[in-house]
């Protein structure tokens, strides 16, 4: 309708340059290859500018559509950040028979503390665990009237290895090495809770991967539909360049940029709502965290992340763009 004036211009400048270049293509060099590019990436952003509201619309589906990804790795980044932190010495708790004797339990002690893999053994006996127990749970009246002491002595068996995702392995291996001595009646390793917490996170790692595939696909459908209407609206323009000789790949050239474009920018305003959904965020969780444990900022995208982040994008708009323009151009017809 308004826009058909604009388009049979913009047919008669693309016939001008179809004609230059193929009259001028003997003299071929890379400064006029280069600047051919340009000025194609140049209008590839005009041609989105004249239509703000559906450039808008197609740029923010992508955005939000890759900021799912990106906020889900910006998560896990810092729950690995919080649990690197959380290094520290564990602790193997062996409780032994009730009839054993302190004789017995003090040659245990001494043969693990003897062991190239224990950094030392604290000795609980029966009446220090019943002091302890009296103190912290407030039953010292009906702990008294007890005719004999329930409680076993209790070995802390202190590792050389600090706990950490990578160790968790070696120190099962220590709990249960020490579970098969005679003497002991059951171990129990405090660090139990880190291996729960690894696989959380491998679960969280597979999880952001499925879905960093499944939207990366749908970024793919979304730039590559956009890419046929506007294959389909300049479909004269596409007929009228190919009468006058002009190659695929000299017409697919403005409508990859168009689609480097959508991903650029689409991967920009991704990772300008996952900077300012960490800031947002930012002050409440550093408070909950100083609860727990002091020195932990939250992390967010860093140079080299957002600088990844614009080339996926990019990749994934011209990969898109690609599909859909090969397979529309090859489907008009010369008539």
């Amino acid at each position: 309708m308004s826009q058909k004036p604009n388009q049979r211009g913009a047919t008669r400048e693309s016939i001008k340059v179809s004609k230059h270049q193929w009259s001028s293509r003997s003299s071929f060099s890379l400064s006029k290859y280069l600047l051919q590019h340009q000025a194609t990436l140049t209008e590839s952003f005009v041609r989105l500018v004249g239509y703000p509201l559906a450039s808008a619309m197609t740029i923010m589906v992508i955005a939000i559509a890759l900021s799912l990804p990106g906020g889900l790795y910006v998560l896990l980044k810092n729950v690995e950040s919080v649990t690197d932190q959380w290094e520290q010495q564990s602790v193997i708790t062996l409780y032994l028979f009730s009839q054993l004797e302190d004789t017995q339990a003090l040659a245990l002690s001494h043969r693990i503390s003897a062991q190239a893999d224990v950094a030392s053994v604290e000795y609980i006996s029966k009446e220090e665990g019943l002091r302890y127990f009296e103190r912290s749970s407030g039953y010292e009246q009906i702990l008294s009237s007890l005719s004999e002491n329930p409680l076993p002595i209790v070995l802390r068996v202190i590792p050389k290895q600090a706990v950490d995702l990578d160790s968790l392995a070696s120190l099962q291996a220590l709990r249960d090495g020490l579970a098969s001595q005679k003497e002991v009646e059951y171990a129990e390793l405090d660090a139990q809770w880190l291996q729960r917490l690894a696989n959380i996170l491998s679960f969280g790692q597979r999880f952001a991967y499925a879905l960093s595939i499944l939207l990366i696909v749908a970024v793919l459908l979304i730039v590559g539909n956009t890419i046929r209407m506007a294959v389909e609206s300049r479909r004269d323009e596409v007929m009228v360049m190919k009468l006058v000789g002009a190659t695929d790949a000299y017409i697919r050239r403005p409508f990859l940029y168009m689609g480097f474009w959508f991903g650029v920018l689409g991967g920009f305003f991704a990772s300008l709502c996952i900077l300012l959904l960490s800031w947002w965020v930012s002050a409440p969780v550093e408070r909950l965290i100083e609860l727990y444990q002091g020195g932990f900022q939250l992390q967010t995208f860093n140079a080299d992340e957002v600088v990844l982040c614009l080339t996926i994008s990019a990749l994934v708009g011209v990969i898109g763009a690609w599909i859909a323009v090969n397979r529309h151009i090859a489907n008009i017809e010369l008539q």
